[in-house]
């Protein structure tokens, strides 16, 4: 006898963006909330001192082809096809792949010169992609080195990234990126004013540099500044700008290299937003610690915690997604989701949530 379906088994893919987020369904339909990137088209003519976006209910995005797994960035998202190849909708204005004029909206299309992509990744200005031999492929603007190869284009279209292993996951930054390989490896690259880079120092990288990490890493995450990375013991660390305890260390002002985050149990995955970080432990319990403006934290309030600390009443919780500034979990009954929900992102009605409150239950 089959066991029965969970909220968890109905999603097969969760990404939060600035203003949106989405839920890829084992149906085959794309949910979306909230602004740019969720597949919402502006009405014709908004209100007056209102976001055009400011819409609660669910949109069901309009696929020209299968999707296989979603990711969001600032404005833009990002899909692979069942063919692996790489999908784009939303809103840019510096365009996306070389193309300056604005991508579709709401519907997807397809990137030219991404072939046989398994994983994307998107952050405000670049974007990444790994092939099916992890090969590493950005675009983009190479703004203090964000792309990690050589190219004289403001705005390139996809590249290979040279001297990289095969790599198995990618976290982008604001104008960093980061590369876990598969042998367990870090590699980082881009903008590193607050030691986002983990490289020891905070200069520009231009090309692809080697973290010094204790041991294999399993997960990475990067938020704007700063970055986390979740080990094989199920340990975290963290490096980059700490000004509101996004590194939940409380003692530092930065950290150019990884430092030990404490935490009371061993940890599955992490996700970070603008200037939070949020770890789900194997236990199904969410830790969260940092800016908390937006409450983006969960924790009922607006203050910053410089440690983490436990979301109470959230627990067995299976997947953990972060935006700029809002967090969507998802248990086996429904998805959950808090901080801000200016433009209906968390599909709900009030411009900010600061609790987990159910908005999404898959069939």
């Amino acid at each position: 006898m089959n066991a029965p379906s969970t909220a968890a088994d109905a999603v097969r893919s969760l990404a939060c963006g600035r203003d949106q987020t989405l839920a890829l369904l084992a149906s085959g339909k794309l949910m979306g909330w909230g602004g740019e990137g969720s597949g919402r088209a502006a009405p014709a003519a908004p209100e007056y001192c209102s976001s055009p976006f400011a819409n609660a209910s669910a949109v069901e995005v309009a696929l020209r082809q299968p999707l296989v797994s979603v990711t969001a960035g600032y404005g833009v998202s990002l899909g692979i096809t069942a063919g692996n190849e790489v999908t784009a909708w939303g809103a840019t204005a510096a365009g996306i792949a070389g193309r300056r004029e604005a991508i579709a909206l709401a519907t997807p299309q397809v990137l030219p010169g991404l072939r046989g992509a398994h994983a994307v990744a998107a952050g405000e200005f670049a974007f990444a992609a790994i092939d099916s031999a992890g090969a590493v492929h950005t675009w983009g603007i190479n703004s203090e080195g964000a792309l990690g190869r050589p190219t004289l284009a403001l705005n390139a279209g996809p590249g290979v990234v040279p001297g990289l292993p095969p790599i198995h996951q990618m976290a982008v930054g604001k104008g960093s990126m980061l590369a876990l390989a598969r042998n367990g490896a870090v590699y980082a690259w881009g903008d590193n004013a607050a030691g986002q880079l983990g490289i020891g120092h905070l200069h520009p990288a231009a090309a692809p540099t080697t973290l010094r990490m204790p041991g294999s890493i399993r997960a990475l995450a990067a938020g704007a500044t700063h970055a986390l990375a979740v080990t094989a013991r199920g340990d975290v660390l963290a490096w980059g700008s700490n000004h509101h305890g996004q590194l939940g260390v409380a003692r530092l002002a930065y950290a150019p290299t990884p430092v030990a985050v404490a935490l009371p149990e061993p940890i599955a995955s992490v996700a970070a937003g603008m200037h939070f970080s949020l770890a789900l432990a194997r236990s199904g319990n969410v830790y969260a610690w940092g800016w908390n403006g937006q409450g983006q934290l969960g924790l009922g309030d607006v203050d910053d915690r410089r440690t983490p600390t436990r979301l109470p009443g959230l627990a067995r919780v299976r997947r953990l997604a972060a935006g700029e500034t809002h967090a969507v979990a998802l248990t086996a009954d429904a998805l959950l989701g808090w901080g801000n929900n200016a433009t209906g992102q968390l599909g709900a009605a009030d411009r900010k949530q600061l609790q987990p409150r159910p908005f999404f239950t898959p069939a």
